[in-house]
């Protein structure tokens, strides 16, 4: 065989399996799970990602208002979970707004809505009921508070990074079940009030399909 033909099959051998890597990479995900932005493919209901029902981590504390606040206490409903500082101006806010808007669209469904401290040293009951008020959810979302030794362990269990001095809080939103299961989570810079109602109706209406 002459050089020439040599180089010329190796050439040919190379594109071929370039492509098949190209192929394999690129093969669509048909598997349900979500992509790399954190949102899911097809075939799922949901607008975001499916958590496939993961069990929650319990918790067990008190509210802005002194009230016990636990997993168990949520349960028998669906229920929006979700991370925040009551002295944040720009995410945090724009997050409950969207929450707010959410359980103002799914009107007299009266859907749990919890918003778990990721500041114990700054959010203070009256900074939680300020904060509540002001984003058109006092009454109808519960802040729970608590030393950093209590929070902590809730933090490390949902995996999610408190707020600190030169760092961010990991800001997601999770849509539990009535049996108190994860079923979808929302990186928040990607959720919106309808597609958020949207994924609460389709676990209300899974839950009414098992209850049946």
């Amino acid at each position: 065989m002459n050089a020439r033909l040599r180089l010329s099959l190796m050439t040919t051998a190379v594109v071929l399996l370039g492509v098949i890597v190209v192929l394999v990479v690129s093969r669509p995900d048909d598997s349900g799970t979500s992509d790399p932005d954190g949102i899911q493919s097809a075939g799922s209901p949901y607008e975001g990602a499916s958590r496939r029902g993961i069990p929650s981590p319990a918790f067990d504390l008190k509210d802005q208002d002194g009230r016990q606040v636990s997993l168990a206490s949520l349960r028998g409903k669906p229920a929006i979970v979700t991370f925040m500082y009551s002295t944040c101006e720009d995410t945090c806010p724009a997050t409950a707004r969207q929450i707010s808007s959410a359980l103002d669209d799914l009107g007299d469904d009266r859907v749990p809505a919890v918003i778990i401290s990721v500041d114990p040293k700054n959010d203070t009951p009256s900074n939680a009921q300020q904060f509540l008020n002001r984003m058109r959810l006092g009454g109808r979302a519960e802040y729970v508070l608590g030393s950093r030794e209590q929070l902590e362990p809730i933090w490390r269990a949902y995996g999610i990074q408190e707020q600190g001095k030169g760092f961010e809080h990991t800001a997601t939103v999770l849509v539990l079940d009535a049996q108190g299961r994860q079923q979808v989570s929302w990186p928040v810079d990607q959720m919106t009030d309808k597609k958020l109602a949207h994924d609460v109706r389709v676990v209300q209406s899974q839950g009414a399909g098992a209850a049946r």
